[in-house]
């Protein structure tokens, strides 16, 4: 039976796009001094990993590349060839070829054999002059070869593997791999039903690369518990998990059955009862599985339907006599501690490292430097927070505008840096954490640090309302302007005022915010605040008059009923209350929408004390309703933008509660107060 074999094509792009990415990831982290053993066997395990799959699935020129450069990282590895930094070059760009290549078989299109023959050379010219190792004498296409086309006598390996899929699709899977091979091969697959560890062993008779035959196997089983030898040794045995019995015990094999071209392509397997006898091992399973990001989102909003269901019957339960409907009340307690816990559960699987984001910077500082030609170091912190998928997506293009201006604007040439007492490389810091109900990404850099004269002069030219008076912050913030640059020269790098405005618009597009510290001469730091997560959230809600609004629990430091002598009034700003010798300015919602019915003075309501980067402030309310999980709907979406508003929700009731943006509210209460509130 014949299998399509562009069903397994998917995975092998998927796990060449992760061995390329490690590749990268390791040469731009090698000290070229003093190479690591560990990273150069790794950068060559990732190459060669990807010439055996390639070779397997007749992607030719992929697997062209790849042979040569691991032949070179072998003979880098082995102490026969001491590296350089044009072979890092090299090898970064055969990285790029690489991924193109891969980019053209997963979509169709064309690969370009230009490219292909061009990064052959180059990485060829790297070797000039040394001796070639046997390892690399061989082309690869004579992996594939038969016997008789290579001129070589016929040959056995044997090879020990645990099956990571049902044993009737791996005797299948690997019956039609080694016809895509050529069909040249006699191979006899021996199994054994009911071990601890339930081995398979494939003789194959023929003058086979072990390395394409330990490609092919690693898409039907366990990469780690894969054994390959010559044909009669035993050193595979010693690495068996389960020691139960010998390499390729006496178990009679099946007939060999013809293939279309008259070559014999044995692929016998157990007897199907017995193959149906052989337990998975716990260890074969796998800790990871992909799923389709659709789907997760297509959970993630039931969940929240879920919530917004389960807050309305809890809040029709209110009305319930609590000792008549007993039982009622302990179900949807119980209910509600249940959807809890599932969301969290689902929220988790949005949630992902932001190491994801972060490693594309080294690439591009690398690039990017060598094309200033200034010396920089990336220093990244707190890879491994976590951050909404949704988030992930969109916050990459916004940080690489950051870190491209660090590196254009901010880091001076060595010759600059030396001359001011700074060692001649600069270092550029990226760093992540959490802080309350938000992430922080910071982008810092020791570089020159931003011009107040020049940005003011440049605000001014370009019609901006600038003046001396403004605070270095307000002055930094005009950088965000569309189409301001203070670079004198246009490159293809900078100077055409486009990117930090597009920052700017696509950050607070995600509910979040960027600001900026500098200092001249020391370097900036540019700081994003965003939420965790773009879908749910655990609130506090709060009436005033008949309306009900959502804050975010991570911003409510406490609650709390002022006194009269609580409430003050200093350098005429009458709004101030003071709590535990600090005065805290007052934002009230009434006045800021408007709200007709709701309470009026300082003392009869409740002030919520938020913090937000750092700023307390009071939030006058009329009273608090509780709090629980909200599902989060954009208000910008289905309506517009509201000032002081970052979202809205659906509540039990059926009634929309609007979320208040706590840190513009917070910046609000820091400047001016609209008119002072009535107090005894």
């Amino acid at each position: 039976m014949s299998i399509d074999m562009s069903q397994f094509y998917q995975v092998f792009f998927e796990e060449a796009q992760e061995h390329l990415d490690s590749m990268e990831s390791l040469l731009l982290g090698l000290d070229i001094g003093a190479p690591d053993a560990e990273q150069l066997n790794a950068i060559f395990r990732a190459a060669h990993s990807i010439k055996g799959s390639a070779g397997t699935f007749g992607f030719t020129d992929l697997s062209e590349v790849t042979h040569i450069l691991e032949g070179l990282l072998d003979r880098i590895r082995k102490g026969a060839l001491a590296i350089r930094p044009q072979m890092i070059d090299a090898f970064l760009a055969a990285g790029d070829v690489l991924k193109q290549l891969l980019a053209a078989h997963r979509d169709g299109g064309a690969a370009d054999p230009d490219r292909v023959a061009a990064i052959c050379q180059r990485l060829s010219a790297l070797t000039a002059g040394a001796p070639s190792p046997a390892a690399i004498a061989a082309p690869e296409s004579a992996a594939v070869q038969s016997p008789a086309a290579a001129g070589a006598a016929p040959t056995e390996i044997e090879a020990s593997f645990v099956l990571d899929m049902d044993a009737d699709a791996a005797a299948r899977v690997i019956d039609n791999l080694l016809a895509e091979l050529g069909r040249q091969w006699t191979a006899t697959v021996i199994g054994r039903a009911g071990a601890v560890d339930p081995r398979w062993r494939l003789r194959i008779s023929a003058a086979a690369d072990p390395e394409v035959v330990r490609g092919m196997l690693e898409f039907v089983a366990r990469s780690d518990s894969i054994r390959i030898g010559a044909a009669g040794t035993t050193a595979l045995d010693a690495n068996d998990s389960d020691g139960a019995y010998g390499l390729f015990d006496a178990v009679p094999p099946a007939p060999t059955h013809a293939a279309a071209d008259g070559e014999s392509t044995a692929m016998p397997a157990l007897p199907a009862a017995e193959r149906r006898s052989a337990p998975r091992p716990a260890a074969a399973a796998e800790s990871s599985i992909r799923v389709d990001v659709d789907k997760v989102d297509q959970l993630v909003n039931l969940i929240g339907e879920l919530v917004i269901t389960q807050s309305m019957l809890a809040q029709s339960a209110t009305h319930l006599d609590a000792v008549k409907f007993e039982r009622l009340h302990t179900g949807l307690a119980q209910l509600e501690r249940n959807t809890r816990d599932m969301q969290e559960a689902v929220m988790s699987i949005r949630m992902m490292p932001i190491s994801v984001v972060f490693s594309r910077f080294p690439r591009v500082v690398h690039d990017l430097a060598q094309k200033l030609g200034k010396q920089i170091e990336l220093d990244t912190i707190g890879e491994g927070t976590e951050l909404d998928k949704g988030l992930i997506e969109r916050i990459s293009d916004p940080l690489t505008h950051l870190i491209r201006n660090s590196i254009d604007h901010g880091i001076e040439m060595p010759a600059q840096r030396v001359a001011l007492g700074k060692p001649p490389t600069g270092t550029i810091t990226l760093k992540a954490y959490h802080q309350g109900g938000s992430i922080i990404i910071e982008v810092g850099d020791d570089g020159v640090g931003l011009n107040r004269g020049k940005i003011l002069a440049k605000a001014r030219e370009k019609g901006l309302a600038a003046h001396e008076q403004m605070s270095d912050g307000e002055v930094w913030l005009l950088i965000f302007e569309p189409g301001f640059s203070t670079a004198e020269v246009v490159t293809e790098v900078s100077g055409r005022g486009v990117g930090m405005d597009v920052v700017k618009r696509n950050i607070t597009a995600m509910g979040g915010r960027v600001e900026i510290e500098s200092v001249t001469g020391r370097g900036t730091r540019m700081t994003v605040r965003l939420p965790l997560t773009l879908a749910i959230l655990d609130g506090m809600s709060v009436g005033v008059g008949n309306q009900t609004y959502i804050v975010a629990l991570g911003y409510v430091m406490e609650s709390l009923q002022v006194e009269p002598g609580m409430i003050k009034s200093v350098s005429g700003v009458e709004r101030l209350i003071q709590v535990r010798g600090e005065y805290l300015p007052v934002v009230a919602l009434y006045e800021l929408f408007r709200i007709p019915g709701s309470k009026t003075r300082l003392d009869e309501g409740i002030m919520v004390v938020l913090e937000a980067d750092g700023v307390r402030a009071a939030l006058f309310v009329d009273t608090l309703l509780g709090q629980q999980p909200v599902v989060i709907k954009s208000l910008e979406s289905n309506y517009r933008k509201v000032p002081g508003i970052a979202a809205a929700t659906i509540m039990g009731d059926g009634h929309v509660a609007l979320i208040l943006d706590v840190a513009a509210l917070v910046q609000m209460a820091k400047g001016s107060c609209p008119r002072p509130l009535e107090a005894a």
